[in-house]
């Protein structure tokens, strides 16, 4: 077996390991969560208080990222030293959450506004194009 090959093998094993973990099935689990809160909290704002269908967007987007944050804090990420106080925590996860609102909300006024598609349809399109910008900026 050549050097490369061997490496490439404990990456993968390292890498599907993390996968199958519990914290990785909790984080996903807190996600899925995250996206349902988001979702009726939109439901909310928009049908039934008839708050304009962006600051709805936005507001159910706080409400998601602040349930996240509590979520991952509490059942995810129990077991781990903390080396900052709580708010500072938040305001830090908060921060790196801003790209995926920024992206949710742009999308949806393009969908709902611009292309004049369902709001509640477009919101749904828009919480999936948010969820990948955070994913993709939350291992950097």
């Amino acid at each position: 077996m050549h050097l490369r090959e061997f490496i490439s093998r404990i990456l993968l094993g390292k890498v599907v390991s993390r996968l199958l973990s519990a914290e990785f099935i909790k984080f996903n689990i807190v996600g899925g969560v995250g996206v349902l809160v988001n979702m009726a909290a939109f439901y909310l704002f928009y049908n039934l208080l008839t708050i304009h269908h962006m600051v709805s967007g936005a507001l159910a987007t706080e409400l998601a990222i602040i349930n996240n944050f509590i979520l991952n804090d509490l059942l995810t990420f129990r077991g781990r030293e903390v080396k900052m106080d709580v708010w500072m925590r938040l305001i830090i996860f908060h921060a790196s959450r801003l790209l995926g609102m920024a992206v949710t909300l742009a999308t949806l006024y393009i969908l709902s506004d611009i292309l004049g598609l369902d709001v509640l349809f477009s919101y749904l399109i828009s919480i999936a194009l948010g969820v990948l910008a955070n994913f993709y900026t939350s291992d950097v």
